[in-house]
C-alpha cells in the first residue's frame, strides 16, 4: 500500500535573494537521487517560506523498484589457472559482490572473453531508504554563504531549528543537523502556534495556514497580486509591481497582507525614477501611478503580519528619511553643472592597468569618432562627442552615490539642468540601454554612437589585459556588454566590420596590453563570434542553419544575421532538403580530387551541359547579390539550381572511365561548390 512523505527543514530566516534557488535545488536533488534509488512516487511537490522548505511525496511505493544490473569481471585468462580453479582475481570480484564462483557466465566483449555476473538490486523496503536519500539532499545544497552553529560542523544558508519526516501516519526518522526528526512543525513566528502535530504529510498545508503560514509560495503569490489589486482599484490608481519585485515579497513573507502607507507631495519634485528606485529596490514597496502613470504620494506595503497603524507609521518614516536624502542629494548636485565634475573623473579607477574614468572617456570619444562614418552617422557626431564627454559624470555625484542604479538616468536630468542639448541629455541616458535582455535600445543616433562606443571600449580594454571571458568567469558582464553590441547591430539594421574597428581602435589599447596582439585579436574574434552563435539561437534559428552560415569568425554582424534569416527562410521552400543533400553529394564526390581546367568541348550529355549553362548564367548575378548583401536573390539563384542537378545526378557518370571527362565533370561540380560556399556550407544542414 502506498504512502504520502513528508520532510520539512525549519530554519531560521533564509534570506529572499536565494529561497528560490534553493527550492529549485531542493526539487531538482530530490527527483535525481530517488530516482537513482529506485524510489517510485506518483507526485513530488516543494515548497518553502523565510523558515522552511519541504518537499512531499505523494503515493510513495513500499519498496523500491528491483532491477537486473550486469557487471564484468576479470578477463577469463586472468580468472582461472591452468586447473581451471578461480584465482584471486575472480574470488575478489566475487567477493565484493557477495556471489559464488557458480553464478558467473562467460562472454567476449571485443574479441576477448570476460567473466559476467548478474546482480538483483531493489526491492529494498522505502522505510530504510528515505532517510538516507534525504539526509544526502539536504547536505548537497549549495549556497553563496553558509553559516555553521553549535559545536557541529553541519553547514547551511541558516541554522536549522526543527525537523519534521513523516511516512504516512509514523515518523520516519531522519537526523539533520543534529536534530532528530519528529511530526511536530511550526507555526508563524508572531500570530501561529510554536507546536503543531501532524497526523499526516497530507495535513501539512492546512494545518500550517490555520496557523497563519501560507507554504506553498504560489499561493502566497497569488494572494499578494490579489491585495495588491484590490487595493490599487480602491485608490484608481495602478501598482508598479513587476517580477522580481513580487517574486522578492513571495520570498520574504509567511502570510501577506497589504497596507497603504503615503508621503508627502513635495517629494514628487525629485525624479520619479529615484523615488520608484527608492521604493522598489532598497525598501521593496510598491509605487502606485496615477491613469497617465504619473507617480502618486501614496504607496503600497506588503506586510508578513496584518498592518496595524504602527506599522503604517514606521514605514512612512523610513521612507520619509531616505527622500529627504535624496531630495538634498538632487538640489546640490544642481549646484554644479556635469561639465564642472568632469576633473573628478580623473580620480575613478577604472579599472587595474587601464587609467581612470576620465580616461576611458577620451577612449570613447575617439571610438565615437572611428564608428560614425562607418554607420552613416557622421551628423549626429557634434552631439555625440558632447554626450560622450559628458556620460560619465554623474558617477561622481551625491544622487549616484546614493542610488547608483540611477546612473545615466540622474545624468539625463542634470544635463537638462546644465542646459544641455536635450539629444545630449537623452543620449547620457540611453548610452546605458540596453541593461538587459529584452531591454529598449538607445533611441537616437547619438546614443548608438555612445552606447556602442561604451561597451566596445569595456571589451577592448578588459581584453587587452587578458581579462578572457570563460564558461563561468565573466566579472566584468562582458558577455551582456557584448549582447548589447549585437542587438544594436541587429535591430538597428546597421553593417559594421568589427575587425576593421578592432585594428583602427589598436592604438587606443597599445600601451595597456598584457599580452600579444596576435593572441589578443585572436580571442577578441573568437569570443564575438561566439556571442553572435549563442544570440542567434535566441533569435530562433537552428544550430545547423548557425553552422552552415557562418563558416569562420564574425566581423559583421548584421550581416551574419542576414545570412542565417536566409537560409532559415530557404529551408522553409519546397525542395530544400533534397538540394542541401545533392549539395553534400558534391561535397562528398569532390573530396581528395584535384580539379582541373574546365572544358566546354568535353561535354557530351545534355544534363551537364544544362547544368554548366546554369552555372555561367548564374555566377555573375549571384557574385553581384552576394556582394551587395541581396541575399534574397542568393536564395533564388540557389534554389534554382535544385532541377539541373538533380538531372545531372541522374542522367551522367561523374567517375567516367575516361580520365578526361571524369576530370571535366569533377571541375564543374567543383565550380558550382565554389560558387555557394561562400554563401552556405551545406554539410553542416542537418537532413535526418
Amino acid at each position: 500500500m502506498s504512502e504520502n512523505y513528508l520532510l520539512e527543514i525549519g530554519t531560521e530566516e533564509i534570506p529572499h535573494e536565494v529561497l528560490s534557488d534553493t527550492l529549485a535545488q531542493f526539487r531538482e536533488l530530490s527527483r535525481q537521487k530517488l530516482e537513482d534509488a529506485g524510489v517510485a512516487y506518483a507526485a513530488l511537490t516543494v515548497w518553502g517560506t523565510p523558515r522552511r522548505i519541504a518537499v512531499r511525496l505523494d503515493q510513495v511505493e513500499t519498496s523500491t523498484k528491483e532491477k537486473v544490473v550486469e557487471k564484468k569481471g576479470p578477463a577469463v585468462k586472468a580468472a582461472y589457472d591452468a586447473e581451471g580453479n578461480p584465482t584471486r582475481a575472480l574470488l575478489g570480484f566475487l567477493q565484493s559482490n557477495h556471489l559464488q564462483p557458480e553464478q558467473t557466465e562467460k562472454r567476449t566483449l571485443q574479441g576477448a572473453e570476460y567473466v559476467f555476473v548478474s546482480l538483483k538490486e531493489g526491492g529494498k523496503s522505502v522505510d530504510s531508504v528515505l532517510p538516507g536519500i534525504f539526509q544526502n539532499v539536504v547536505a548537497s545544497l549549495s549556497f553563496p554563504k553558509t553559516m555553521k552553529w553549535s559545536t557541529g560542523e553541519f553547514r547551511f544558508v541558516r541554522p536549522i531549528q526543527w525537523v519534521v519526516s513523516m511516512l504516512g501516519a509514523k515518523v520516519l526518522p531522519v537526523e539533520i543537523a543534529g536534530l532528530t526528526a519528529g511530526n511536530v512543525t511550526r507555526g508563524h513566528r508572531q500570530t501561529g502556534s510554536s507546536s503543531i502535530p501532524l497526523a499526516e504529510p497530507s495535513d501539512y498545508l492546512a494545518s500550517l495556514e490555520k496557523q497563519h503560514v501560507l507554504a506553498d509560495p504560489e499561493a502566497r503569490k497569488t494572494k499578494i497580486r490579489r491585495l495588491v489589486d484590490e487595493k490599487a482599484a480602491g485608490l484608481k490608481a495602478g501598482a508598479v509591481l513587476d517580477d522580481s519585485l513580487l517574486d522578492t515579497l513571495v520570498n520574504l513573507t509567511e502570510d501577506p497582507w497589504v497596507a497603504v502607507a503615503s508621503f508627502e507631495e513635495d517629494f514628487l519634485s525629485i525624479p520619479k525614477e529615484v523615488l520608484i528606485s527608492e521604493m522598489i529596490e532598497h525598501q521593496k514597496y510598491i509605487p502606485l501611478v496615477d491613469k497617465e502613470g504619473d507617480l502618486l504620494s501614496r504607496f503600497l506595503v506588503i506586510t508578513n503580519v496584518p498592518p496595524t497603524p504602527m506599522i503604517v507609521d514606521g514605514n512612512e518614516r523610513v521612507v520619509r528619511a531616505r527622500f529627504r536624502d535624496g531630495k538634498f542629494f538632487f538640489d546640490e548636485d544642481r549646484r554644479r553643472s556635469l561639465e564642472d565634475r568632469l576633473p573628478e573623473l580623473g580620480n575613478v579607477l577604472f579599472a587595474k592597468g587601464l587609467g581612470s574614468v576620465a580616461d576611458k572617456v577620451a577612449r570613447i570619444e575617439k571610438l565615437v569618432a572611428l564608428l560614425a562614418k562607418p554607420l552613416g552617422m557622421e551628423a549626429a557626431l557634434p552631439n555625440a562627442f558632447r554626450a560622450a564627454k559628458l556620460c560619465k559624470c554623474d558617477l561622481v555625484t551625491g544622487m549616484v552615490g546614493e542610488f547608483p542604479e540611477l546612473q545615466g538616468v540622474i545624468g539625463y536630468y542634470y544635463a537638462l539642468a546644465s542646459m544641455e542639448n536635450v539629444n545630449v541629455a537623452v543620449t547620457v541616458k540611453e548610452h546605458y540601454w540596453p541593461k538587459f535582455s529584452g531591454d529598449a535600445l538607445p533611441s537616437l543616433s547619438e546614443g548608438i554612437l555612445v552606447s556602442l562606443a561604451d561597451r566596445l571600449d569595456n571589451l577592448l580594454a578588459m581584453y587587452s589585459r587578458g581579462n578572457w571571458v570563460t564558461g563561468s568567469k565573466d566579472p566584468y558582464a562582458l558577455r551582456r556588454q557584448t549582447l548589447g553590441v549585437i542587438r544594436i547591430q541587429i535591430e538597428k539594421k546597421l553593417h559594421l566590420d568589427l575587425g576593421a574597428l578592432v585594428e583602427q581602435a589598436l592604438p587606443l589599447y597599445r600601451a595597456n596590453l598584457s599580452v600579444n596582439e596576435k593572441e589578443y585579436r585572436s580571442k577578441l574574434s573568437e569570443f564575438i563570434t561566439t556571442r553572435v552563435r549563442t544570440v542567434l539561437k535566441e533569435f530562433g534559428f537552428a544550430h545547423d542553419e548557425i553552422d552552415a552560415g557562418i563558416t569562420g569568425e564574425v566581423s559583421d554582424i548584421y550581416d551574419a544575421y542576414l545570412r542565417i534569416q536566409s537560409i532559415h527562410a530557404a529551408r522553409q521552400t519546397e525542395g530544400f532538403k533534397n538540394l542541401s543533400v545533392a549539395f553534400k553529394r558534391i561535397k562528398n564526390i569532390l573530396k581528395g580530387q584535384k580539379p582541373g581546367d574546365l572544358s566546354e568541348k568535353l561535354f557530351s550529355e545534355n544534363a551537364e551541359k544544362a547544368l554548366h549553362q546554369a552555372w555561367k548564367d548564374s555566377a555573375p548575378v549571384f557574385g553581384k547579390a552576394l556582394g551587395e548583401r541581396d541575399y534574397a536573390q542568393c536564395v533564388s539563384i540557389l534554389t534554382n539550381f535544385r532541377a539541373p542537378v538533380d538531372r545531372f545526378f541522374e542522367d551522367v557518370l561523374v567517375m567516367d572511365k575516361d580520365e578526361k571527362v571524369k576530370g571535366n565533370r569533377i571541375a564543374l561540380l567543383d565550380g558550382i561548390d565554389r560558387l555557394f560556399a561562400d554563401f552556405i556550407d551545406f554539410e553542416k544542414i542537418v537532413t535526418e
